[in-house]
């Protein structure tokens, strides 16, 4: 009898793995993976299959394509931690994207279009044509289903007590936000700039990685959702470099939370 397709989730670094070996059943690390670190669990009734991709455009790209090509995954789903563009998210806040993009400024994108260039960067090739999308766009369905299960997830665990967190702002409970979340391969942290991408592309959130899955996941015609928990608003408060990791695993904690719940719905 064939195996039910599992689940696949991408991960980027191991501070926002941390929290699966206890959220989803059953957690082993597989054997014959190549070089990819790659945990075999289950969320409720359904088998997952998590693996860590590392940071960037490069790494999130490969990992995606290797558990497509080696589990035949019937989602794939995405998360971690995220840095804010909008100014009302705080640490501890979800993200679940609606759409992803891939982070351009308004004088790269009047550059391409002055020579010929598709303005946005998301493409790939397909049955011998080239795509181009501006945004790439989660199941409707598994959008619905995040932001559901989010909700109930920032009321478990709370008002954020993290690094981070602005002075003389009370301490609140998560707010959940259905949006669209940028990534490049790098970490915007100078306020102009951040400002900037928000105003030329309207993100509510920026990452490393996102659009690169989603763009494996639209390669193949394979559903897809991502979410984010804010791990930092550098215009509000920046981190200091001894904050970085724990926010992040604070951060992937609630991403996390979100996903194993939405695994094991469906």
């Amino acid at each position: 009898m064939r195996t039910p397709r599992p689940v696949g989730i991408v991960v980027p670094v191991a501070e926002e793995f941390a929290a699966y070996p206890e959220l989803l059943g059953g957690m082993r690390r597989l054997e014959r993976c190549g070089p990819w670190e790659i945990h075999e669990g289950t969320a409720g009734n359904r088998r997952v299959v998590v693996v860590i991709s590392d940071c960037g455009p490069a790494n999130a790209g490969a990992a995606t394509e290797r558990v497509i090509a080696q589990f035949d995954p019937v989602v794939v789903l995405h998360g971690g931690s995220a840095g804010a563009h909008d100014l009302g998210l705080l640490p501890g806040d979800v993200v679940i994207g609606s759409q992803v993009c891939i982070l351009a400024g308004s004088a790269e994108q009047t550059s391409r279009r002055e020579r010929g260039l598709h303005p946005k960067r998301l493409r790939f090739r397909r049955d011998g044509v080239r795509v181009h999308l501006d945004r790439g766009r989660s199941d409707p369905e598994l959008v619905e289903l995040a932001a559901r299960n989010a909700r109930e997830v920032v009321v478990a665990v709370g008002p954020w007590a993290g690094p981070g967190w602005p002075p003389g702002t009370p301490r609140r409970e998560g707010q959940v936000v259905v949006g669209l979340i940028g990534s490049a391969d790098t970490w915007t942290v100078e306020a102009d700039d951040i400002r900037a991408l928000r105003e030329a592309c309207r993100t509510d959130c920026e990452d490393m990685e996102s659009a690169f899955v989603a763009q494996v996941c639209a390669m193949h015609g394979l559903p897809f959702l991502v979410v984010r928990a804010i791990s930092n608003n550098e215009i509000v408060c920046p981190l200091a470099p001894g904050e970085v990791a724990q926010a992040v695993t604070d951060a992937g904690a609630r991403a996390a939370r979100v996903l194993a719940r939405v695994a094991a719905d469906l």
